[in-house]
């Protein structure tokens, strides 16, 4: 049975169709790095995720729904609520490379914002909603080599847009859309220039999915989610998605290609990629009660090999259920946390075996249980996850918890 959502109260096989884009060569130029003394540095994570290491600290402000990008040895905790559902404009910025945090500000304060990164030189921040829930077009643009904020905007105003950095292009997917259609279709690509290049989703129906990108080999996958399966009419239908697109970057040309449906449909899912694995985990499930959709909290990880172009039809599954779980690459790991108030522990998928880590002594765990929160890796071997809401979703905190596996 669909879902029907009145829209001003919606706000919270093989391969068979494709489009090629041609990206403009300023798209497509190569990817820059910040200048640092410590960019010769090699880091990787640690192969024992026994040895990872634990240390905290605070974001300037309590609050959730924070936007988070990183770049070179750079994250950045952008906007969001605060306690009294307010927005912000406050950007607090960690730098690996030091160990300090400081405080910048957005343009205008705003949540449900994109945030990534491009040509691993710019943190962009694309979109959000005002006050008044209005989908936005802004963009504030951090430059790593300048240490400046620029604003550029989108062709499309939308909240809540996915940001998929595939290398020399960043793909910015959908979002909210703020018309009768609600979920938009919208594509993006911008690069090194900032300049941008319109396409469009080639789904059935309008998406709001989970999007993963290997900016290495410039893939990435769309997929899951909801669609509206009522698109222009009054009245929503949202429905649990398999529709899948495949991105891919190579040279001065950029494609979307409908791929294989996802296995198993669902709201809520998180996903992330190492070593050609894409992973897609947890989420929620809807079933017809007697009067209300009854909800279903899942445990399944489903996996998609890059290298075949092909889901796994032997899923796996989380220690616990877990919905809207936060989702990280570190390293050879990929990495599952929050999402259920059963357990602290972290989900550490090893993509080399292609199995979770069962062995762990004492197994990495948050030390405080939160959702709507924030987690971004930095060079791919610091996980970093903070902010969102405690105590059953009463209260906004500013705790951050660092997963450190790096090495020199």
């Amino acid at each position: 049975m669909g879902i029907y959502l009145f829209f001003i109260c919606s706000i919270i096989a093989s391969s068979f169709c494709s489009v090629c884009l041609a990206v403009p060569a300023s798209l497509a130029s190569a990817t820059d790095s910040p200048s640092s003394s410590a960019d010769s540095l090699a880091l990787n994570a640690i192969d024992n995720a026994h040895s990872w290491e634990f240390s905290g600290a605070m974001l300037s402000l309590p609050r959730s729904s924070i936007a988070t990008a990183s770049v070179g040895h750079m994250a950045f905790f952008a906007g969001g609520r605060l306690q009294n559902d307010t927005y912000t404009d406050v950007v607090d910025v960690f730098d690996r490379r030091t160990g300090k945090w400081s405080v910048s500000h957005l343009s205008m304060a705003r949540s449900e914002i994109g945030a990534g990164s491009v040509s691993g030189r710019y943190a962009i921040f694309a979109g959000g909603l005002d006050s008044t829930f209005k989908p936005l077009s802004l963009v504030d643009v951090y430059d790593t080599k300048t240490n400046k904020w620029t604003t550029i905007h989108l062709d499309t105003p939308r909240g809540s847009p996915r940001i998929m950095d595939l290398g020399s292009v960043t793909a910015i997917v959908g979002g909210l859309s703020g018309d009768l259609q609600y979920l938009s279709k919208a594509v993006e690509y911008m690069g090194t220039s900032l300049d941008s290049a319109a396409s469009s989703l080639q789904t059935e129906y309008p998406q709001f999915g989970v999007a993963v990108a290997d900016k290495t080999s410039g893939v990435g996958i769309y997929t899951s989610g909801y669609q509206n399966d009522r698109p222009g009419d009054r009245f929503n239908d949202f429905e649990q998605s398999n529709q899948t697109s495949i991105f891919t970057v190579s040279g001065s040309s950029a494609s979307i290609k409908v791929g294989l449906p996802f296995p198993s449909p669902r709201w809520g899912a998180g996903g992330a990629t190492a070593n050609g694995l894409f992973a897609f985990g947890g989420g929620h499930v809807f079933s017809s009660g007697d009067s209300e959709p009854s909800t279903t909290v899942v445990d399944r990880v489903d996996l998609y090999d890059a290298k075949t172009g092909q889901w796994s039809s032997n899923p796996l599954s989380l220690s616990v259920p877990r919905d809207y779980p936060l989702v990280q690459a570190v390293g050879d790991y990929i990495v599952f946390a929050g999402g259920t108030d059963e357990s602290k522990d972290l989900d550490i998928l090893d993509t080399r075996t292609g199995s979770f880590v069962e062995d762990l002594q004492h197994r990495p765990a948050l030390h405080t249980l939160r959702t709507n929160a924030a987690a971004v890796t930095i060079d791919n071997c610091l996980l970093i996850i903070a902010g969102g809401l405690v105590y059953q979703g009463a209260n906004a905190t500013a705790s951050v918890e660092m997963f450190n596996a790096c090495r020199s």
